[in-house]
């Protein structure tokens, strides 16, 4: 079996979203009956006037009417005896013969306006006019068939397609076999009937004429069976060749009193149950989801074809009559071929709309089968089915099963052909005489002939034993009715209400079962002309899929409506065109279809000079589809997700949007979508506008009315600039604008809109907001750039800035600036600091040892300045452990001897290693692992020459040079080269005072690096500047000898400055230019130093100095983006301590002619700066 699980659910969508507005009132709810039993009037089952549920009533001109049912917007199926008296060219639009099918719960008034306006569809009336009618060949094919006894299915196509009406689903399988039949539920099938014919009581039948109005019953379903195997069994003989079956139902007495009630399918009387009669023919058989287990829908599964009488005196449509429909399984084939309306589908991948291997057609919606596991499911069978020879299968058990226990009474289970006992006992045990006349008036025995209507007489049948019925009709249930002309009612045609249905016209024929009347041979009025069909036997396979057989899988067509002309040979063909495989189709000509739905990942590009029209709406609910040429749609556009975007014209009442988005032109592109009718944007909807310069903008132009709603997202281009505030107009609508944008996805967190509505147009103010309102006001680092940002919009020196950070998000203008920071600067003034405390504690040193005795006449190598010098500027790391211990160990290698250096003088060379860290930059948000510290290390050396005056005064000049590395916080560095010239020395005053003092001039070069990013960019940037450094110290002190060791407190001042300059760093981007504040110190220092005397062959030093600065040096430095406008903003510097110690120790070791000396410096409880100075020294005598 062919099976479709996916489009069931759409299908329902799909078919009904134009109608939703529709209230689908009858039929969901409790049955009510056509023809009612007594208990109900024909008022308790009418349903309401007003109510659409898409069964509708057909009316010919001529005065015929039937019941029929939507399938699809363009198809009414109903029963062929209704217009098979007639050749199918007779129903031409241009023809004498017009008809129509008009859905409202009261049909009148939408007839006599398609009377009144030349037979055109209204469907503010769910009226339609009919374009073409197929009704089976089959139906006329043989005299016993008497047009309506086996094929009796019609379709016809509607002029203009019912868009706002409800469809019915088909089931196209037999309704399993119950198995045992109960006595009171019968096949367990409860069923609907429902129609617009006659109406009356049980008793007295359809005595009632047409009043055009819709009703409803309920009844179970009888059984499953032929005629031949009916008549089999209640006469002995099929009386003729009909082994079509059929579904059946009978009508039951509630209140058990009728005489020709005799049980005719094994059941009890429903509630409110009911029966057909003229007019309903054509109408559907409906199992009903409420009381059946098999479906959640309810299902079409028959057409009312007719109903039978079986006493003289029994009237139609009342007690012991019965209803029998033509069952659609027998007929799929038929109906599929003849459904004028195909949902197609373009295959996956690109491609034209005129390139027809681009399509194919899918499985109706509407069809239904029972799948392998028994579930109902949207499918097609697999084989053929025999049509009106196919005598299977069969259920339900038929009786002759009077009231009371009677002689005779029995029933047939026709699904096993075995006979089974009749459900109706006596009321009472009480024993009767052998009947005679048990149903009273019928007169069964030696009953005469019975008139059925004005035209039609049927023969009597022979003789019966008592209690067994005679058949006496099968009867047409097709109600037949006049129009009185040149009725002057307010100018037009009037159209009679009581108007008497079983008069007036022929009936198409009833079988004559036993002699008397001749069959009308209906072949002889006409017929379907042009039919051509295949072999069909049941079980075959169908043919390959085509466009005309209606089988799904067929292709090579183009989706384009063709219009039925019934003259001309030409047949009706429509289209429900989806996309919603992954691909775009492109239009390049004029279609026209009925409805267009996309979704999925599907394209359809309408392109300029193309049109796409359809008759009924479009649905989107996902996908795109671009506009630049036309799309109009009868009814609304509804969006309810994808994306709508062109620079074309859409034509439809309402394009509403639900969940989607509207661009006009395209995203990235501006342009303008018209839209001829009214708009609305719901709150879930997007509208997409595309801004260049100011006032160029995409633009939603509507003809009517627009109610706008939902979230407006703008996409800048070039040309949109954000120095200066920006307009558009993004909506006109010439019927006004109503309502307002539930708000705008901002560009970014600094461009924002504002909107402005006048009565017939929205426009849109975009500006920048000042940075500082999205950044952490308690994060100085932001702030600042913040400002500067602020002081330099539309500096076009710095615009580049603006393109990225104008149009990110708040987070990420946070995180921009923390990476920003200048931490480098920093450490530029701690490795000043640094320095400028080694400098002082080296001369310290050599004025502390600084004796004749010890250094006259030599030439010192403090440590390995020179390797210690090519080891760092060949980038290898040296501790100030491993240097000491090599210039111990190596000191045969540092020698340098002088044999004619005066007694007087000194001359030295010294290196050292110098490692520390100074405070970082205060950061809120610092990188991870930063622990608030920018560290350093490096090296340093030194020359000098001093001449002693006397054994412990001298004076000395000195060069000094370091070379320092530093890394700063966020992953930033530094370097610092310190160039130094110092006079120094000491003088022994009298009394054991000791002054000594130094000057010292030089520069100082740092250079920095910083690695920043502004988006995907990564910037380098640098800065190398020069700096003039003075400073100065001077100490006195007094020796005090303590046994073998000297102690000398004191005190001491020291000053120094470094005149920094300002600096601009290069790279680009947010480079900076910084104002670097000068360093200024004035320091006082107090402590005492303890040493050995002069002469001992092991001489050691120690300091210890307490230290306090006087200067507030500026705890943060001003910068501005290279180029920038504006004041400078401020970022901190580390915080600058005011007390720190300083401690020292030295050891010399005197041995013959040469001398060893080591030494270590350090600060103590400082944290601003903290160094460490190791040195060593080598001296020999000569």
């Amino acid at each position: 079996m062919n099976r479709n699980f996916g489009h069931s659910s759409r299908s329902v969508l799909l078919r009904t979203a134009a109608a939703g507005v529709i209230a689908t009132l009858a039929l969901a709810t409790p049955a009510q009956a056509i023809v009612p039993n007594d208990n109900y009037t024909p008022a308790d089952i009418s349903d309401p006037a007003d109510s659409v549920n898409g069964v509708g009533q057909f009316f010919r001109n001529d005065g015929f009417v039937c019941t029929g049912t939507l399938i699809n917007p363009r198809t009414v199926l109903f029963a062929a005896h209704c217009v098979n008296d007639l050749p199918e060219s007779a129903y031409d639009t241009n023809g004498a013969i017009q008809s129509a099918f008009s859905f409202n719960g009261n049909s009148l008034p939408g007839f006599i306006d398609w009377l009144d306006n030349g037979f055109a569809s209204n469907p503010d009336l769910f009226v339609y006019n009919i374009s073409q009618i197929a009704y089976h060949p089959d139906s006329v094919a043989r005299a016993e068939g008497a047009g309506f006894l086996e094929g009796d299915i019609a379709l016809a196509t509607l002029s203009d397609p019912a868009a706002n009406i409800p469809t019915w689903a088909l089931l196209f399988s037999p309704l399993p076999d119950p198995g045992a039949i109960d006595d009171v539920d019968g096949t367990g099938y409860h069923v609907k009937i429902t129609g617009y014919g006659r109406t009356g009581s049980g008793t007295a039948g359809d005595n009632l004429g047409i009043d055009w109005r819709r009703k409803s019953a309920e009844n179970m379903l009888g059984a499953l069976t032929s005629f031949d195997d009916r008549n089999t069994f209640l006469f002995g003989d099929p009386f003729g060749d009909l082994p079509q079956v059929l579904y059946r139902l009978d009508f039951d007495d509630p209140n058990k009193t009728n005489p020709f009630d005799f049980n005719l399918y094994k059941d009890e009387p429903l509630e409110v149950e009911g029966t057909t009669a003229g007019g309903d023919s054509g109408g559907p058989l409906i199992l009903d989801a409420a009381n059946n287990d098999l479906s959640t829908e309810d299902l079409q599964i028959g057409v009312l074809s007719g109903g039978s009488r079986f006493f003289g005196e029994q009237v139609f449509s009342s007690y012991g009559t019965e209803s029998f429909y033509q069952p659609l399984f027998l007929f799929a084939d038929y109906i599929a071929a003849n459904n004028p309306y195909r949902y197609v589908s373009a295959k996956a991948g690109d491609g034209d709309w005129e390139d027809a291997t681009h399509w194919q057609t899918d499985l109706d919606p509407a069809y239904r089968i029972i799948d392998e596991n028994g579930n109902v499911v949207n499918g097609f069978p697999d084989t053929q089915s025999g049509g009106v020879t196919q005598s299977t299968p069969q259920f339900g058990e038929v009786c002759f099963d009077l009231e009371g226990d009677n002689v005779g009474d029995e029933c047939l289970d026709l699904a096993t052909g075995t006979p089974t006992p009749p459900a109706r006992p006596a009321p009472t045990p009480a024993p009767t005489p052998a009947p005679t006349s048990s149903i009273g008036v019928a007169q069964i025995p030696n009953a005469q002939a019975a008139t059925v209507g004005d035209d039609v007489q049927v023969a009597a049948v022979s003789a019966q034993s008592a209690g067994s019925p005679q058949l006496i009709a099968n009867a047409a249930i097709r109600g037949d009715g006049m129009i009185v002309e040149n009725v002057a009612i307010s100018g037009g045609a009037t159209l009679v209400e009581d108007i008497a249905i079983s008069g007036g016209a022929t009936p198409v024929g009833d079988i004559a079962i036993s002699g008397g009347a001749t069959p009308v041979a209906i072949a002889a009025n006409g017929g379907p002309e042009g039919a051509e069909e295949t072999p069909q036997a049941e079980g075959d396979p169908f043919p390959a899929a085509t466009l005309d057989n209606g089988l799904a899988g067929a292709t090579d067509f183009v989706p384009d409506n063709i219009d039925a002309d019934v003259a001309g040979g030409v047949k009706a063909r429509y289209f429900e065109v989806t996309l919603d495989q992954a691909g775009t189709t492109s239009l390049n000509s004029d279609v026209t279809i009925d409805r267009l739905n996309v979704g999925g990942s599907a394209g359809l590009m309408i392109n300029a000079g193309s049109s796409l029209s359809a008759l009924i709406d479009v649905n989107q609910t996902a996908g795109r589809i671009a506009v630049d040429g036309t799309l109009s749609s009868v009814g609304d556009y509804s969006l309810f997700s994808g994306l709508l975007s062109g620079s074309g014209t859409i034509n439809a009442p309402f394009l509403t949007n639900i969940a989607g988005g509207i661009a006009p032109g395209s995203v990235g592109t501006i342009g303008t979508l018209t839209v001829n009718g009214n708009v609305i944007l719901s709150s879930g909807s997007t509208l997409m506008i595309d801004i260049g310069a100011s006032g160029d903008s995409d633009l939603l132009a509507v003809s009517d009315e627009a109610n706008v709603g939902g979230t407006v997202v703008f996409s800048p281009i070039d040309g949109f600039q954000t120095a200066t505030p920006s307009t558009y107009r993004i909506v006109t609508a010439a019927g006004g604008v109503t309502d307002q944008f539930d708000g705008a996805a901002q560009i970014s967190a600094i461009l924002l809109s504002d909107f402005s509505y006048s009565a017939n147009a929205v426009d849109v103010t975009i500006s920048a907001q000042s940075y500082q309102n999205v950044v952490d006001a308690g994060n100085p680092v932001q702030t600042s750039f913040a400002s500067l940002m602020d002081n330099n919009r539309g500096n076009a020196a710095v615009s580049g800035l603006f393109t990225f950070l104008d149009f990110t998000d708040a987070g990420t203008i946070q995180a921009t600036f923390d990476s920003w920071a200048p931490t480098t600067e920093s450490t530029v003034q701690a490795m000043g600091q640094a320095f400028l405390g080694n400098v002082s504690d080296f001369y310290q040193n050599r004025i502390s040892l600084g004796d004749r005795s010890s250094n006259g006449g030599t030439v010192a190598v403090i440590g390995r300045p020179m390797q210690l010098a090519a080891t760092s500027l060949g980038g290898i790391a040296m501790n100030g452990a491993s240097a000491l211990s090599d210039a111990a160990a190596n000191a045969d290698d540092t020698e340098v001897r002088s044999g004619n250096v005066n007694e007087d003088m000194a001359v030295y060379l010294a290196g050292g290693f110098v490692n520390g860290d100074g405070g970082s930059m205060p950061l809120a948000n610092p990188a991870a692992g930063s622990d608030g510290e920018d560290e350093f290390d490096g090296f340093f050396i030194a020359g000098g020459l001093e001449y002693y005056l006397d054994e412990s005064s001298f004076i000395g000049i000195s060069a000094y040079y370091s070379d320092v590395d530093a890394t700063a916080a966020l992953g930033n560095s530094a370097q610092s080269t310190a160039i130094m010239g110092s006079i120094y020395g000491r003088k022994d005053l009298s009394g054991g005072l000791i002054l000594d003092g130094r000057a010292t001039l030089g520069t100082y070069n740092a250079e920095t690096l910083r690695t920043v990013s502004l988006g995907a960019q990564t910037f380098n940037l640098t800065t190398d500047d020069d700096s003039m450094v003075y400073a100065a110290e001077l100490g006195l002190s007094k020796e005090i000898e303590m046994f073998d060791v000297i102690a000398a407190p004191g005190i001491r001042a020291r000053a120094a400055k470094i005149n920094f300059s300002n600096v601009d760093e290069q790279g680009g981007g947010p480079a900076l230019t910084i104002i670097r504040p000068d360093y200024d110190s004035i320091q006082g220092l107090a402590g005492i130093e303890f040493k050995s005397k002069p002469g001992r062959k092991l001489q050691m030093r120690a300091s210890m100095n307490y230290v306090h600065e006087f200067e507030d040096n500026p705890n943060s430095f001003g910068a501005n983006f290279v180029g920038g406008n504006g004041a400078v903003a401020p970022f901190a510097l580390a915080g600058r301590d005011k007390n720190w110690g300083e401690v020292g120790v030295g050891l010399r070791y005197n041995m013959g002619n040469v001398s060893f000396d080591l030494s270590a410096d350090s600060t103590v409880g400082r944290s601003d700066v903290s160094s460490q100075v190791y040195s060593g020294a080598i001296s020999f005598r000569f």
